[in-house]
């Protein structure tokens, strides 16, 4: 559970003060990827990256405001992907650590054990994404900082709130039901909701 983006979000309001922006934040990137999950060699989106990113950018920039903070979580989607590459290729790279593994275990010594292996990976992955995420963390202020004031007047004009972002992110709570009735409510009730806007 120390991996979710509920329990970041958590942290973080502990940490801010700020429960709504940053259980709205984390809440959105819980159901955005619950659909995929980590199942045999599957490297699942790294959601506490974007998390951690939308909620450290949204806190300087003090957009907490639903509307603005979906520009900055749309912005920050990306590092979901980008970190889910970096794990692929730190695991390819702690191949060699698996096969000095398996000629530790055929003659035991004390040098190649699983201890000082696991301490070498964590001592290479650490830095490693610390400078990742705070290069990716910089571009994204420097985009936010480009995109909020364009759009900051016409965005504080919508009336957004944090369930109606949370309901965009549920469709992957639902894609992760692998039922087509439901995928066939969301369409329906999807169609009414425009409907009835339009109506309106």
């Amino acid at each position: 559970m120390l991996d979710r983006p509920l329990t970041l979000g958590f942290v973080w309001g502990l940490l801010t003060g700020d429960w709504a922006a940053s259980l709205g934040v984390s809440l959105f990137f819980e159901l955005l990827w619950l659909d995929i999950f980590p199942a045999g060699t599957i490297i699942p989106p790294h959601s506490l990256a974007p998390t951690l990113a939308s909620l450290a950018t949204m806190q300087h920039f003090s957009a907490t405001k639903p509307a603005l903070a979906a520009v900055v979580m749309l912005v920050s989607l990306p590092l979901g992907r980008i970190f889910a590459q970096l794990e692929r290729y730190h695991r390819q790279f702690e191949n060699d650590s698996y096969n000095r593994l398996v000629r530790w275990a055929k003659t035991p010594n004390g040098s190649l054990g699983p201890a000082s292996l696991t301490r070498r990976s964590v001592l290479f992955m650490i830095p490693g994404n610390a400078v990742a995420f705070a290069a990716a963390l910089a571009i994204l202020m420097v985009i936010t900082s480009l995109l909020l004031p364009r759009f900051e007047s016409l965005l504080e004009a919508i009336p957004l709130k944090w369930p109606h972002l949370w309901v965009v992110a549920s469709i992957g709570a639902l894609l992760s039901l692998r039922h087509r009735p439901a995928y066939a409510v969301l369409l329906v009730g999807v169609l009414l909701a425009v409907l009835s806007r339009s109506l309106a």
